[in-house]
């Protein structure tokens, strides 16, 4: 019965410090050193407590193998941390061969900040709307632009080290 509950305490301290481990990692890239040195001052902590405890006991193959799904467990949930506190902004360009501007007016009508410019490709000029937004309101862009257009083309991606200027993460309606 004591194999059993050291083997859980080991899940349960490593998926804790592996968790709070991403969170630290967050706060270092936010510029946050307080709040990570302090983060991190637990993380070891409870790390060395752990593996001390494995070390007295080497036969004990279920330690490690609590240990290893501790960490497992950790990292998902340090994932799980990472998609709560990001904010995940997206930037989409549309590319619309007809409608641009009925288009650019439904967004803007819609809530999405949108930023018009001009291009040239394989058949002419055309129009090209960029829309920045939070991931979680990405299926309702999508849902906005095809409604007008089924052949828009669009392009996501995940803007990092944002600064400066307006964007409106948080459509209204």
């Amino acid at each position: 019965m004591n194999l059993i509950l050291w083997s859980a305490a080991i899940f349960f301290a490593i998926t804790i410090a592996v968790g709070i481990g991403t969170l630290r990692l967050i706060l270092m890239v936010r510029g946050r050193r307080f709040l990570a040195v302090l983060i991190g001052f637990f993380e070891a902590s409870i790390g060395i407590a752990v593996i001390s405890k494995i070390i007295q006991d080497v036969s004990g193959i279920y330690s490690i193998i609590a240990y290893g799904a501790g960490f497992a467990a950790g990292l998902f949930v340090g994932m799980l941390i990472s998609d709560r506190i990001s904010r995940n902004i997206m930037s989409t360009n549309i590319i619309s061969n007809k409608n641009h501007n009925e288009l650019e007016v439904l967004l803007r009508d819609a809530g999405f900040g949108v930023t018009s410019f001009y291009g040239n490709g394989k058949d002419g000029n055309l129009k090209i709307l960029n829309v920045i937004c939070s991931s979680s309101k990405l299926l309702r862009l999508k849902k906005e632009v095809c409604g007008e257009d089924p052949k828009a083309f669009m392009v996501t991606h995940r803007l990092d080290g944002i600064s400066g200027g307006f964007y409106n993460i948080r459509p209204g309606r």
